[in-house]
C-alpha cells in the first residue's frame, strides 16, 4: 500500500492557498461583469444623481413658506409653472411661490422640498393651498445623496451583482477593469465510472462528479472544461494532464487520491517537471484523500471519488482557491444561520467534520436534524440544508447545543 504523507489541518492547506497570486487583469463589457471580482478600487467620477431631484409627485416649495401649515391654516402660494421632466427648471423660486413636479423631476432653483400632492388643493388664480409643514430636504434626492465625486464606492474584490452594475451604468461605464475567470479543468478517474448519458452495467456508476464539481465552479464565475473520463491508467492519466496544463490554471482530478494500488493521481502530480506536492491528506472528513499541488502558478487538486467527500472537499478548499485566483480580499458574509443540535454527533479528535443536517423552523428558532450516511452517497447531500463543523479539538457535538449553520445554496 502507498502512504498518506503527514496529514495536515484545514487551515494549514488554506494557508498554502492563499499563497498562489490572484490571476491578471481584464476589461469587461459591463453587461458580461455580473459575478466578476473588481480588479481596482472604483471611485466615483462625479456625482449621483448629479442634481436635486423629486421623489413624489407633488410640488417644490421653500420650507419657510409652508411652515406651520395645517388643513385649518394652510400656506397659500403662487404656482408659477411646471418642472419640465428631464430637463432645467428656466425659473426661480420667489418668497411664495411654488412649481408642480413629478418624480424624478428637477427642483427648480429656489426650492429645498417637495410636498406631495396629495397635502395640496386647488384655490383658484393661480393659487396652491398646501396643507402641511415641510422641512428642508423632505421628499428630494440632493445632487450627491447616491454618490459623491471620488467615493470609494467597489473596492477591489468585491464580486458585482446586480446592483454594482447597475450603479456603474447609473455613471455610464460601458467596461469595467475586472480579474480573469479562472480556467478549471475537471478530470474523472476510475475503471467503473461511465457517461451520464450511457446505462451502467453492474459494478458501475454514472459520472457524478464531473457535474456537480463544474456547476461548483461556474457558481464562482469560473471558466470549466470537462475533459471526459480516465481509467486507473497512469500513463493515461499523465497525458490528459499534461494536455490541461497547455491553458488551465486549476486541474481537478475526482478519484483515485487515496493510497490503494489504483490509486496514481499523486505520482502523476509529482511526475510533472516542476511541481511540488503541497498537501496529500486532510484532516477533515468526510474528504481525508486530498491532493494539492503546484506547477509554477498553477494548481493541481485531487479530490475523493466519494461524491460526498468530492463536493465538501471542493467547497472546503476548491471554492477558496477560485476566490482567491479572483482576487478576492478579505473575509465576506457566509450564508449561515444559528441553530440547535437535535441529536448528539460522534467525531474523531484532530479532524475538522462537517456534518450535513437538514433544518427546520420550531418555535423561535430553527433545529439542525443531521443527515448520516456513507460519504459515497449524493442523496445525503440533496437532503441537507446545511453543513455544521465539528471542530478538531472536539470528540463530537451535543443535542441540544447551539451551532452555526452554514447553508448549501
Amino acid at each position: 500500500m502507498k502512504s498518506f504523507l503527514t496529514l495536515q489541518s484545514v487551515d494549514q492547506i488554506l494557508a498554502r492557498i492563499s499563497d498562489f497570486p490572484p490571476l491578471c487583469t481584464e476589461y469587461a463589457a459591463l453587461d458580461k461583469a455580473v459575478g466578476k471580482r473588481m480588479a481596482e478600487d472604483w471611485c466615483a467620477p462625479g456625482d449621483l444623481p448629479g442634481f436635486d431631484r423629486s421623489t413624489v409627485d407633488g410640488y417644490a416649495v421653500r420650507a419657510r413658506d409652508v411652515f406651520g401649515a395645517q388643513e385649518a391654516s394652510p400656506a397659500l402660494l403662487e404656482c408659477v409653472g411646471d418642472c419640465p421632466m428631464g430637463a432645467v427648471p428656466e425659473f426661480y423660486l420667489q418668497e411664495g411661490q411654488t412649481a408642480r413636479i413629478l418624480t424624478g423631476g428637477m427642483l427648480p432653483a429656489g426650492a429645498d422640498c417637495v410636498v406631495m400632492v396629495e397635502y395640496s388643493r386647488q384655490a383658484g388664480g393661480g393659487l396652491v393651498e398646501i396643507i402641511r409643514t415641510q422641512a428642508p430636504g423632505d421628499n428630494i434626492l440632493v445632487h450627491d445623496e447616491d454618490a459623491a465625486r471620488g467615493a470609494e464606492l467597489i473596492p477591489a474584490g468585491r464580486m458585482l451583482r446586480p446592483q454594482e452594475i447597475g450603479l456603474l451604468a447609473a455613471f455610464g461605464e460601458e467596461q469595467v477593469m475586472v480579474r480573469r475567470a479562472a480556467r478549471v479543468v475537471i478530470i474523472s478517474t476510475g475503471d467503473e465510472v461511465v457517461p451520464i448519458d450511457r446505462t451502467p452495467a453492474p459494478g458501475q456508476i454514472r459520472d457524478v462528479n464531473s457535474h456537480s464539481l463544474a456547476a461548483l465552479c461556474r457558481g464562482t464565475g469560473a471558466e470549466v472544461r470537462m475533459a471526459g473520463l480516465v481509467r486507473d491508467d497512469p500513463a493515461r492519466l499523465r497525458a490528459v494532464v499534461d494536455e490541461a496544463l497547455a491553458d488551465a490554471d486549476v486541474i481537478v482530478v475526482s478519484g483515485g487520491s487515496s493510497a490503494g494500488m489504483r490509486d496514481h493521481t499523486v505520482e502523476v502530480f509529482t511526475s510533472v517537471p516542476g511541481s511540488v506536492l503541497l498537501a496529500h491528506g486532510a484532516a477533515i472528513s468526510p474528504g481525508k484523500p486530498f491532493i494539492l499541488a503546484r506547477a509554477g502558478s498553477r494548481c493541481m487538486m485531487g479530490l475523493p471519488g466519494h461524491v460526498a467527500s468530492a463536493l465538501i472537499c471542493a467547497r472546503v478548499f476548491l471554492l477558496p482557491l477560485l476566490h482567491r485566483l479572483h482576487g478576492r480580499e478579505g473575509e465576506e458574509l457566509l450564508p449561515r444561520v444559528p441553530a440547535v443540535l437535535s441529536r448528539a454527533v460522534a467525531s474523531a479528535q484532530g479532524r475538522r467534520d462537517f456534518i450535513r443536517v437538514r433544518l427546520r423552523w420550531e418555535g423561535a428558532g430553527y433545529i439542525a436534524d443531521p443527515v448520516l450516511g456513507p460519504s459515497g452517497l449524493i442523496s445525503g447531500l440533496v437532503e441537507a440544508d446545511a453543513l455544521v463543523v465539528c471542530p478538531e479539538n472536539r470528540e463530537g457535538l451535543y443535542a441540544g447545543e447551539k451551532v452555526e449553520a452554514e447553508l448549501l445554496l
